[in-house]
């Protein structure tokens, strides 16, 4: 035990372990605690004294080191700086920018929510400050400047939260389209803002860590590893959550899909959708429904950059930054695309090359090609699209295995391609195609095939939700 406290020790001595590394302070302290009372029990060994003696001072220089770093912008390998107390401490300017003039994060500046941390890590010539914090213990906007020595832009690469014994805060980040959310450049160095939403019942210790490696857009092995501590001041608590509450049904032809509610939290918006439970078909993830807010100043549409296809509720989250509680809200789309909801069979005879018995009488067999080895079945099923709608994506899969006529099992040669949609023109033959392939050989007929995914239409229906 006691060696292993003392490797964990000299892991957390070496700066370029700390990359690879995590040593909770209790592990730290414990390893030193031991490694004088080993020394004090061994003093007959005078070499090994020595040993444990000079490790233990040059931890306790490390220490020091750490406490007081005069300089942390000229160099130096590693070093955290402490966060400040003080209460007067003015907001940075980009703080300020990323706000922007409204919105919650705007708010939460104006009610004094802001807390300054002021905490400065750097390692090999990089430095990442967390200049300070906006949270609700669920919610965390972080706001950072990074600088290199050599005035290359870093940004983190698969950052994360942990408590102080080092254990992962799980969360899920929000990132506006795949670059940094704001990031902007000045002679003080890179500033951008992160936004990490706690998932399950975790919540945002008063103490956590911040760390990741940072990139400076080269290989991997340029990454360098920084990490911060920071503290959560209780006091401060800022409001980064809303519920807008909805409760209206949308009807498709007796499908209804129930509009619950829309939750604001810093950035956007999440739409909640949760299919009726009463619904005899499945719902496909709808892509064309639109958010718009509007004010005194006229009606905006918002970006969708989130989409949850759970089954059992939906989520949009879109992009709103700006996005002011009590300004009406209003949700459009033109239908649902809705799915079979229970096992679906489909039986063909491929020597009278029809389509015996299914779930939906809908699916015929255009065609049977065979060649030396592959027999390519040709499917079709009328459209409900229109000419205008033929980008929306079809889905129809068969399972890998099927049974003949007798009984007997059979794999499909190529699982990971059951069905393939094979460039209908919509507006022409008003059919969608499919093929898929079996292997060619002589089946007691019929064959039968699980269907494991089939969009069964298109419920074309308008609807306009305004909320507030």
């Amino acid at each position: 035990m006691v060696e292993d406290q003392e490797k964990l020790l000299e892991q957390y001595y070496q700066p370029a372990a700390i990359a690879a590394h995590r040593v909770a302070e209790q592990q730290l302290d414990a390893a030193l605690r031991n490694g004088l009372m080993r020394g004090k029990k061994t003093r007959s060994q005078k070499r090994k004294n020595r040993v444990v003696i000079s490790f233990a001072a040059a931890v306790l220089l490390f220490i020091g080191a750490a406490i007081y770093v005069p300089d942390l912008y000229s160099g130096s390998r590693f070093g955290v700086e402490p966060a400040s107390t003080s209460s007067n401490i003015q907001v940075p300017a980009y703080v300020e920018k990323f706000a922007g003039d409204k919105g919650m994060l705007r708010e939460a500046l104006d009610q004094g929510k802001y807390q300054a941390v002021g905490a400065t890590a750097a390692y090999e010539g990089y430095q990442v400050t967390v200049d300070g914090i906006l949270t609700d213990r669920r919610h965390l906007v972080l706001f950072f400047t990074s600088h290199s020595d050599t005035g290359e832009t870093i940004v983190p690469y698969n950052p994360g939260i942990y408590t102080l014994g080092y254990d992962k805060l799980e969360f899920k980040q929000f990132s506006h389209g795949p670059k940094p959310i704001s990031g902007l450049m000045d002679t003080s160095g890179y500033h951008d803002m992160l936004v990490f939403d706690l998932i399950g019942s975790e919540k945002l210790p008063e103490e956590f860590y911040f760390s990741s490696k940072w990139d400076n857009g080269e290989p991997a092995a340029k990454q360098k590893f920084l990490e911060v501590k920071i503290p959560v001041d209780l006091r401060k608590m800022a409001v980064l959550e809303r519920t807008i509450k909805v409760n209206k049904t949308l009807d498709f032809e007796g499908q209804k899909m129930n509009f619950t509610e829309v939750v604001q939290m810093p950035l956007r918006l999440n739409v909640h959708l949760v299919p009726d439970s009463a619904n005899t078909k499945e719902f496909e993830f709808a892509l064309n429904y639109h958010l718009y807010t509007k004010n005194q100043f006229g009606e905006t549409e918002l970006i969708v950059e989130e989409a949850d296809d759970n089954p059992a509720e939906w989520i949009y989250g879109y992009y709103s930054p700006e996005y002011v509680q009590g300004d009406a809200l209003i949700l459009q789309g033109d239908g649902i695309q809705t799915i079979a909801k229970k096992d679906m069979k489909l039986v063909i005879d491929t020597n009278q090359r029809k389509v015996m018995g299914g779930s939906d009488s809908r699916l015929k067999l255009q065609g049977v090609e065979k060649e030396d080895f592959s027999m390519f079945l040709q499917l079709a099923v009328k459209s409900d699209l229109k000419s205008a709608e033929a980008d929306t994506v079809q889905h129809v899969g068969v399972a890998a295995i099927f049974t003949d006529g007798q009984g007997d099992k059979h794999t499909l040669p190529r699982q990971d391609k059951w069905i393939n949609e094979i460039g209908s023109d919509h507006s022409v033959t008003g059919m969608d195609e499919y093929m898929f392939e079996i292997e060619n050989m002589s089946y007691p007929q019929p064959l039968k095939f699980d269907v494991t995914q089939y969009l069964m239409r298109y419920i074309k229906k308008p609807f306009t939700v305004t909320i507030q």
